[in-house]
């Protein structure tokens, strides 16, 4: 009788651990979930990084902390649950690289302070949030329909959805330049009524960096919907030669856009150094972030920058000796002296209204609460005012916040939320996701956000017998 128990073992075992094996593989429900506790290691998702923010205990004091994920197999979406504590950081958010080349995140709310603990009224409705500084409506639905003025409206992941429109607007037809160096990744918005949407982008490849450096262009409307894009191939210098290419040249052409606000995506690597953007659209504002590239290898002599913004907020650093300098209000005492590398340094405007800031050379990293144009004539507000660590409500006569936003639920002493991502559009490199914490201001605020568990579940279609010829010709993995 033991015999036979035993032989029966030595036969099941291999059999059992192959279905076992075979079912993480193929996932036949469709449905493969992992369960993390930082402290721990898990084959799927890897320790939080970097260490100079991040300790093994998931305790993360600075901006960003990330970590990679490695799925077996192709998902459609991914649901993740963060169990985290948070000591004073006013934005925790979650997020997974969509685009190397720009380094753009989808990032998605686990926590916002701010509106957690603004006293205003609140009203709630389907993952939607409207705080008013006074009661004005009574309903979020009753607010989208009738919309105040969007000057006196802070969005946060939301969209009011009312399309805007520039009154008097009159195409003009007459090319306008902007001839200011910027570097890497950008993104402006423009207007179109009754015309062909048209730039040209002259730029150079400084192959400072190893790697080939393709450039996308990408129009989106007020919807975030592709309308129309251009594409320009690496120089064929892929080496880090630090040898900048000739000048270069992309165009973008959209006809026949309804009336409306555009967005333009620059994806282009830190190599791309853009020198001249000409266009026949009247309006163009850039948003969020500048970098105000260096003029090596094409002007000798580094031209000042006077840039236009509404912003109240902005910061600046600098990675380069080269590129200390004084930036500041044209016509106020507001100075700022960016006298050290790799410092941030934060420039408060009491200015109301629109103001001009100026700089004196290049080679400057700068983030805005606004937004930002090259030339006063060009300057428009097609926005609400984007809610950050740093906005100033009142400065900016905020008196409603409108967000796409769920406050985290509270088990025990720790905090846990959700975000969903559509898994098509995570980067995977060479079988690899990669999520980030972004902790906006978790420094400036001596903060500290304690990560408990990482859990994710991974969803696909059910594998049914039909996927099995695929699966084994290798084409439905």
């Amino acid at each position: 009788m033991l015999v036979r128990i035993t032989q029966l073992l030595i036969v099941s075992v291999p059999i059992a651990l192959f279905a076992w094996l075979l079912n993480q593989e193929l996932v036949p429900t469709g449905t493969f979930a992992v369960r993390h506790d930082v402290a721990d290691e898990s084959p799927f998702i890897d320790r939080l990084l970097p260490d100079a923010r991040v300790d093994l205990a998931g305790n993360i004091t600075n901006d960003p902390a990330f970590f990679f994920v490695h799925p077996h197999r192709a998902f459609d979406s991914v649901d993740a649950e963060i169990w985290f504590q948070n000591d004073k950081a006013p934005i925790v958010e979650l997020g997974a690289l969509g685009n190397v080349e720009a380094q753009a995140y989808d990032l998605h709310p686990l926590q916002n302070l701010i509106i957690d603990n603004l006293g205003w009224i609140r009203l709630e409705k389907d993952g939607k949030v409207l705080l008013q500084r006074t009661l004005t409506y009574r309903s979020i639905d009753e607010f989208l329909a009738n919309p105040p003025a969007i000057s006196t409206v802070a969005t946060y992941h939301a969209s009011i959805g009312k399309p805007f429109v520039l009154d008097g607007y009159v195409p003009a037809g007459e090319t306008q330049s902007v001839a200011v160096s910027l570097r890497g990744s950008h993104e402006f918005k423009t207007y179109v009524k009754n015309e062909t949407l048209s730039y040209d982008f002259r730029f150079m490849d400084m192959n400072r960096d190893e790697g080939a450096d393709p450039i996308t262009l990408v129009v989106t409307n007020a919807d975030g919907v592709s309308v129309g894009d251009a594409r320009a191939a690496d120089d064929g210098d892929v080496a880090a030669s630090s040898k900048g290419s000739a000048m270069r040249h992309i165009a973008l052409r959209i006809p026949g856009l309804p009336e409306g606000a555009y967005k333009v995506q620059m994806q282009a690597g830190r190599d791309i150094f853009w020198r001249t953007i000409s266009t026949t659209q009247q309006n163009m504002v850039f948003l969020n972030a500048l970098f105000l590239g260096d003029e090596v290898g094409y002007n000798d002599d580094p031209r000042p920058v006077l840039m236009w913004t509404e912003a109240k907020h902005l910061s600046f650093a600098t990675r380069h000796v080269e590129g200390l300098q004084t930036v500041g209000t044209v016509h106020s005492s507001s100075r700022l002296a960016i006298d050290e590398p790799y410092k941030r340094f934060e420039l408060g405007v009491t200015e109301p209204g629109v103001v001009a800031i100026s700089s004196d050379g290049v080679d400057l990293e700068m983030t805005a609460d606004g937004h930002v144009a090259f030339d006063p004539s060009m300057f428009f507000n097609p926005d609400p005012v984007r809610l950050t660590d740093q906005t100033d409500l009142d400065a900016l006569g905020v008196d409603y916040v409108y967000a796409e936003y769920v406050s985290p639920r509270s088990v025990g002493d720790w905090y846990v939320a959700n975000a969903t991502f559509d898994a098509r559009k995570i980067v995977l490199d060479k079988g690899t996701w990669k999520f980030v914490f972004s902790v906006p201001g978790i420094r400036a605020a001596g903060g500290t956000v304690s990560v408990k568990s990482i859990n994710l579940t991974m969803i696909r279609p059910p594998f049914s017998l039909n996927d099995l010829y695929g699966y084994v010709a290798g084409t439905n993995r």
